[in-house]
């Protein structure tokens, strides 16, 4: 996918490669996400998924052709700067403080934001969560998983991110928090956020995603629409399981 009349892609990420002590994790991957687009990343574990995305974010050392957001590189740039930049990041495990309140952790979020931002922004958040404003005193460390989830997607989303990188959202929830997480992830998408989504439950993420890449051992070897890959019968006996 390249520009379009609806402006420049959101994500173009071409020969990425990721190595940890010299040892291959990310093998030349080359991706993209159109402006306002859904995209997934599948494959088991150890695939490569996770470590494709801290190498686009430069959380580790990566190399790559080319990395542009919106038709900015970002070669060489430090990961903060994505930040400013507009790339918002849900890493896996959350990375909540988990001695701070729900608000605190939003503060945390929407740091940069003037004060009529931040309040926009928070009502927002409260919102697309309304399980975190009822909890909004509470401490992280006393939440479920569901409820750390869905703030540590909020607090990301507090900076207004153009993109949103996700590392297995749906890790570790129960069903009924899984659709949840994945009804507000359908609404963002809705809303035009364009979304890059590495799952290994490979069903939730293809029912959001208008398209797929599909990793193993840190290299692409299917891409195409969702509904092609759902309904593939290779796709399905390996990801998908009784789906």
């Amino acid at each position: 996918m390249t520009a379009s009349e609806n402006g420049p892609t959101a994500l173009v990420v071409e020969g990425l490669e990721v190595a940890y002590g010299g040892t291959p994790a990310v093998r030349g991957v080359s991706l993209t996400v159109g402006k306002g687009e859904a995209v997934a990343v599948i494959g088991s574990n150890g695939a490569g998924k996770t470590s494709t995305l801290r190498g686009i974010t430069g959380l580790v050392a990566a190399r790559h052709d080319r990395l542009e957001l919106f038709g900015q590189s970002l070669a060489g740039l430090p990961t903060h700067r994505l930040y400013h930049l507009g790339i918002g990041y849900v890493p896996e495990g959350r990375e909540l403080f988990r001695g701070l309140s729900v608000e605190e952790e939003l503060q945390i979020g929407g740091r940069s934001l003037d004060r009529g931002t931040y309040a926009a922004r928070l009502d927002e958040a409260f919102e697309l969560f309304p399980r975190l404003k009822e909890r909004r005193t509470q401490i992280t460390r006393t939440m479920s998983g569901g409820e750390q989830q869905m703030l540590a997607i909020a607090r990301t989303l507090m900076a207004g991110p153009r993109l949103l990188l996700l590392d297995e959202p749906s890790l570790g929830l129960a069903p009924v928090i899984q659709d949840a997480v994945y009804g507000t992830l359908e609404t963002l998408r809705n809303r035009g956020l364009s979304m890059l989504i590495v799952e290994q439950n490979a069903f939730r993420a293809l029912r959001l995603a208008s398209r797929a890449y599909v990793l193993e051992l840190g290299r692409v070897s299917r891409e195409g629409p969702s509904a092609e890959l759902i309904n593939d019968p290779a796709i399905r006996a390996a990801y998908l399981g009784r789906h």
